[in-house]
């Protein structure tokens, strides 16, 4: 098909991906630039930015305690995928964390993000084989020292009042098999949290 020029918006219902078509046997790959199609993630090349909704309603705290490193609730799949002539992946880097409260909790409640190779695990029980990319128990690292910090991050306050903010730039890596992003409670809550709303927006690369 030729180039075509468009004086409208061009839309489209599954989304947006720029393909390569090999010259001789017709192949089709994708090149690393998308977006897909409720706009919560764009990929450009081997970045990310992808946005997802937290929300405690399905947590169980009121009838049984919560303990450290429980899961508060199952965010999404970060994206895996990688522009064509490039190693696969075995990495993601997380670049930067923006946690913004939309309902507070109502209870006492601190906690963070970890990602796992594990999806399907339910609220209440424990992250499976975690690797936690904001929270107390991440060491960030200085990239303008290329060298771990000498500083100890703070937890993220899921009950903070409505329109505060958690940022984070860990600059961190996970195995590319940890995909599953899960917010997790660092707090031992016995107590009615299903209020709380947050929105989670990530930056992060594969390599």
């Amino acid at each position: 098909m030729a180039n075509t020029t468009f004086s409208g918006s061009v839309r489209s219902e599954a989304g947006f991906n720029v393909i390569n078509k090999d010259s001789t046997s017709g192949a089709i790959t994708e090149t690393g630039f998308s977006v897909n199609s409720t706009g919560q993630l764009i990929s450009m090349g081997t970045r990310k930015i992808q946005s997802f909704a937290g929300s405690l309603a399905a947590t169980n705290a009121a009838a049984t305690a919560y303990a450290d490193g429980d899961v508060l609730v199952e965010l999404g799949a970060l994206n895996t995928d990688a522009p064509d002539g490039l190693v696969t992946p075995t990495k993601f880097f997380i670049h930067r964390a923006l946690i913004g409260i939309t309902t507070a909790a109502g209870q006492t409640l601190v906690g963070g993000l970890s990602l796992s190779a594990t999806s399907g695990t339910a609220t209440n029980a424990a992250v499976s084989s975690g690797t936690e990319i904001v929270g107390a128990g991440v060491t960030s690292f200085n990239e303008q020292l290329s060298a771990t910090q000498s500083i100890t991050e703070v937890d993220v306050n899921f009950n903070n009042t409505a329109g505060n903010y958690h940022i984070f730039v860990p600059n961190i890596t996970a195995a590319i098999a940890s995909k599953n992003l899960y917010a997790f409670a660092t707090t031992a809550v016995n107590a009615d949290i299903t209020a709380g709303r947050f929105t989670v927006e990530l930056e992060y690369s594969v390599f």
